[in-house]
């Protein structure tokens, strides 16, 4: 084995290593090995770019900017709620997303299409009490089985059909896959709807969750006048640096203060809003003044009224937020909100929220 051959191996199974062990981003991790080569001079400049004037990658590069556009102007949106509004039951509902996703699937790349419908259905399902995990994960597969129909509808298919022009060959017509892809995708859809979402997990959305099991997420307790810091701050009534809660919202009256700074200002009859280990509110309920609610409890209906919105965000790889703590990255400051909850490998993490490292 030569000395090139031995470099190369080395570099490849180093690139697989941390693609694997997920170190950084995939494409600076194939990126780095790429400019290793580059800089041995096992592969010239010419070959290194050489992939950027392929005919598929350039297709897919233009289909990402068809479905970008079509995403940005919100007409699938309005189309598709108003078609599944229209089923009433969840093999209907089911049906009326596979099918159009798979479709379309065919004439577009998978990516774009599975990144427009996501947030989406997602957002359908828990307005309708459905686990989002029914529909997702059909939607992924759909997605790849409609691919198959046309010679555009995958990366995989226009990345070959270039190299077979590159090397002298025809290629593939638009529809010549369609003789395997459709017997595939309309057996791939039937297995879906039929068998398929009978094994499928029964993942609730975080907003679900937080509706369904409010009390573990958020409490409120209610400033009374002889609270000793009324129209002082939060800061000096010590409900800045609570162990193990975090003051997201203050509800007085018709006017809702959220996010909570350390300068605002405390006023008899302040409904307190509270996350964290709720648990914890045993030790605030001591100071005097300060009485938990013992009503009606606080749930997810009310922090949505008035200007108040609540979100699920993913840290992803590039994200600034990555190994810090909720306080050590100002989030409250930066983005104007704050943090009800962090949920790592689909369970929640039950700690003091400014503590928690923030992870992928």
């Amino acid at each position: 084995m030569s000395s090139e051959m031995i470099i190369v191996s080395i570099v490849i199974c180093f690139m697989i290593g941390g693609l694997i062990m997920d170190i950084a981003h995939p494409v600076i991790i194939v990126f780095t090995a790429l400019t290793i080569f580059l800089l041995i001079g096992i592969v010239t400049p010419e070959d290194a770019l050489i992939g950027f004037s392929n005919e598929g990658m350039l297709t897919i590069a233009l289909l990402f900017i068809i479905a970008g556009a079509i995403q940005k102007s919100g007409i699938i949106e309005d189309i598709m709620k108003n078609w599944l509004n229209k089923s009433n039951s969840l093999i209907g509902s089911m049906v009326r997303v596979l099918i159009p996703t798979s479709t379309l699937s065919a004439f577009l790349n998978n990516t774009p299409i599975v990144v427009t419908f996501t947030p989406l259905i997602k957002n359908w399902c828990e307005e309708h009490q459905i686990a989002p995990s029914k529909f997702l994960i059909p939607l992924s597969y759909a997605t790849i089985l409609g691919g198959t129909i046309t010679l555009m509808g995958t990366s995989t298919n226009l990345v070959v059909h270039g190299m077979l022009i590159d090397y002298g060959y025809d290629g593939f017509s638009v529809f010549q896959l369609a003789i395997i892809g459709v017997p595939i995708t309309i057996v791939g859809l039937l297995y879906l709807i039929v068998i398929g979402r009978r094994l499928l997990p029964e993942n609730k959305g975080f907003q679900q969750q937080v509706k369904e099991d409010s009390r573990e997420y958020i409490a409120e307790m209610v400033v009374e006048d002889s609270f000793s810091a009324v129209n002082r701050s939060v800061k000096e009534a010590g409900l800045r640096e609570l162990k193990g809660l975090y003051l997201i919202e203050i509800i007085r009256g018709k006017e809702r203060v959220s996010p909570v700074r350390a300068t605002t200002i405390i006023q008899a009859g302040d409904r307190l809003i509270f996350t964290g280990i709720i648990t914890a509110l045993a030790e605030v309920q001591t100071t005097k003044g300060l009485s938990l609610r013992m009503g009606k409890q606080v749930d997810f209906d009310d922090l949505k009224n008035g200007s108040s919105t609540i979100v699920e965000a993913v840290v992803s790889h590039q994200s600034s937020l990555l190994s810090k703590s909720v306080k050590q990255s100002k989030f409250r400051s930066l983005y104007d909100a704050g943090v009800i909850a962090v949920h790592r490998d689909s369970e929640r993490i039950k700690s003091k929220i400014g503590d928690i490292l923030l992870k992928l």
